[in-house]
């Protein structure tokens, strides 16, 4: 995203990697499966049609297979707030990009489950004034300390209303 003269960056990010958490409990979990699986199988005097070690191989190729997954996935996806607009860019071939002006915004807000509140990561919904439902949505999905973000956007709308105002901000 090109700055415009006098843009200022409030927030720039991807999704945080603790927020792969749930992804990789199952994904991984998965992953391990016929490793495990086959072991058993094997201690028991069973037949398993490849060595097991073989197994243990695909184990680990499909565990390295859940983790580039997950890094392309948050690599594709940046966050940008800026003193004039919201951007999101989604994708790394191909491109998905959807942008506002930050006097749009209406309503900030976080979204954290249990876990990701221990994890100090969630998701920032920004609605927009306008446009149809699905353009006046923009969703921070999986950043790290999500009320900070908050915190910056709403700070700086305070203080650019007050100026707009004629106002001198609170020491």
């Amino acid at each position: 995203m090109d700055l415009i003269p006098g843009e200022q960056i409030l927030y720039r990010g991807r999704p945080s990697p603790r927020s792969s958490v749930a992804f990789f409990l199952k994904w991984g979990s998965l992953a391990l499966f016929p490793g495990v699986l086959f072991t058993i199988i094997s201690r028991a005097g069973g037949g398993t049609g490849l060595p097991l070690w073989q197994w243990w191989l695909i184990t680990l190729l499909l565990v390295l297979l859940v983790v580039i997954r997950d890094g392309i996935r948050r690599l594709a996806v940046n966050y940008t707030v800026t003193t004039e607009r919201i951007h999101i860019r989604r994708g790394l071939l191909s491109r998905n990009e959807q942008s506002t002006d930050i006097d749009r915004v209406q309503n900030v807000s976080t979204d954290q489950s249990v876990i990701e509140r221990a994890l100090n990561v969630g998701n920032v919904d920004f609605d927009t004034a306008g446009t149809d439902a699905g353009d006046a949505s923009f969703r921070f999905a999986g950043v790290a300390d999500p009320r900070d973000i908050v915190s910056r956007v709403q700070h700086f709308k305070i203080d650019r209303e007050r100026r707009r105002a004629g106002e001198t901000p609170p020491p």
